[in-house]
C-alpha cells in the first residue's frame, strides 16, 4: 500500500484573488440611467437648495442621506469588508462577488437612512400636499433609485 502526499499550493490564487481586488470600484449612489428627475432630486436633498423666483424664495434644507451614511457607516462597512475578504483568501468567492455584496449593503444601509431621516421637518404646507412627514419620502422613487455598480478599472 503507497502513501500519497499531494501538495495544494493555493498562495498564487490567493495573491491573484488580491490583485483583483484593485481591478474594481463600487459607485453607490442615484445614476442619470436611473431617471434624471431623480438625480436632481437626490442633490436638491443631499445639499440643499434655494429657489428665488418673483414671489420671493422657497428653502429646501439639506438633508444629507448619501454622506451621511458614508460617515456613519464607514467602520461597518469595513468590518464586513475585512469579513468577505476572509471568503475571498479562501476561494469561496472572487473580488467581483466581493464588491456586489458590499454595495448592496451600502445601498441597504443609504436606503435606511433616507426612511429615517425626519430632520428638518417638511414645511405644513408640504405635510398637507404628500399626505406624510417623512422629508425624504414621497412616492418611493428616490429610495428605489439608490443603486449601486461594479466598475472595472
Amino acid at each position: 500500500m503507497g502513501v500519497r502526499i499531494s501538495s495544494n499550493n493555493n498562495i498564487p490564487r490567493v495573491i491573484q484573488s488580491l490583485k483583483d481586488l484593485k481591478k474594481y470600484e463600487i459607485e453607490v449612489g442615484v445614476f442619470g440611467s436611473n431617471g434624471a428627475e431623480y438625480v436632481m432630486i437626490a442633490g436638491v436633498q443631499e445639499f440643499g437648495i434655494t429657489i428665488r423666483n418673483e414671489r420671493g424664495s422657497i428653502v429646501i434644507p439639506e438633508r444629507s442621506f448619501l454622506r451621511t451614511t458614508f460617515d456613519d457607516k464607514n467602520n461597518e462597512w469595513f468590518t464586513f469588508l475585512k469579513k468577505q475578504i476572509e471568503h475571498v483568501i479562501n476561494g469561496r468567492i472572487n473580488a467581483q462577488i466581493l464588491c456586489e455584496r458590499l454595495g448592496a449593503k451600502m445601498v441597504g444601509d443609504i436606503q435606511e437612512k433616507l426612511t429615517d431621516i425626519n430632520s428638518p421637518p417638511n414645511a405644513p404646507a408640504t405635510i398637507a400636499k404628500k399626505g406624510s412627514s417623512n422629508p425624504l419620502i414621497d412616492t418611493g422613487g428616490l429610495r428605489q433609485r439608490i443603486t449601486y455598480k461594479v466598475v472595472r478599472r
